[in-house]
C-alpha cells in the first residue's frame, strides 16, 4: 500500500493506522454525514489527530479514500456500459449510479461538484474518465447536445443528487430530476 502520493509503500503499522481511519471515517460519515468530527473520527481509529491529519491532510482527501471502492465499481460499470447499443441508455444508467454515489451520506455532493483533484491512476479519476468517455459517446452518436462538456454534466447530476436526497429522501424526485436534466443536455 501506498501514501496515495506514489511515494514507498507504507510500514505495516502505518497501513493499519491508514485501514482503521478509513473504516471509522465510513462509518462516522454513515452516522453523522460529512462533516463529522475528525477528532471523533481519530479517537474511533484508536490514533491521534495528527496520524490522521497525515495520511488525509484535508477533509476531501478522506470523504474520497471512503469512497475509493464505489469510485472502482463505477468505473466497472462505465467500461462495461461502453458496450451498450444505445449511447443514452449507456449514459443514463452511468449518471443514475452516480447519483446514488452521491447520496451515500449527508454532504457528500459538496464534495464531489468541485473538479476532482486526484491522482494519476486512482479510482476517482478511473470513474470520472468512464463517465467521459460514456458522455463522449452519446455526444458523437448525436444523442447529447454536442456543446455539452462533461465536467458540467458531472456537476448537473450532482445537483440532481442534492435535491433528491433531501430529506424525507425520495428516490422517484431523483429518477425524475435525472430524467429532466437528460431532456435538457438532448439535442433539440
Amino acid at each position: 500500500m501506498t501514501t496515495g502520493t506514489g511515494a514507498r509503500p507504507l510500514r505495516a503499522d502505518a497501513a493499519r493506522n491508514r485501514r482503521a481511519v478509513i473504516d471509522a471515517a465510513r462509518d462516522a460519515f454513515d452516522r453523522y454525514g460529512a462533516t463529522a468530527s475528525l477528532d471523533d473520527i481519530a479517537r474511533a481509529a484508536g490514533v491521534g489527530p495528527g496520524t490522521l491529519y497525515r495520511h488525509f491532510p484535508a477533509r476531501d482527501d478522506l470523504i474520497l479514500a471512503v469512497l475509493d471502492n464505489s469510485f472502482a465499481e463505477l468505473h466497472r460499470l462505465g467500461v462495461e456500459l461502453l458496450d451498450e447499443p444505445d449511447p443514452l441508455r449507456a449514459v443514463s444508467r452511468w449518471l443514475d449510479a452516480y447519483v446514488e454515489q452521491c447520496g451515500m451520506f449527508e454532504g457528500l455532493f459538496q464534495v464531489l461538484v468541485r473538479p476532482p483533484a486526484h491522482e494519476s491512476g486512482s479510482n476517482c479519476q478511473l470513474a470520472t474518465e468512464a463517465g467521459t468517455a460514456l458522455i463522449r459517446r452519446a455526444m458523437d452518436a448525436g444523442a447529447l447536445r454536442a456543446d455539452v462538456d462533461a465536467d458540467e454534466v458531472r456537476q448537473l447530476v450532482t445537483a440532481v443528487a442534492c435535491v433528491g436526497g433531501q430529506l424525507p429522501p425520495d428516490p422517484d424526485r431523483r429518477t425524475r430530476l435525472l430524467q429532466m436534466m437528460l431532456d435538457g443536455i438532448r439535442p433539440r
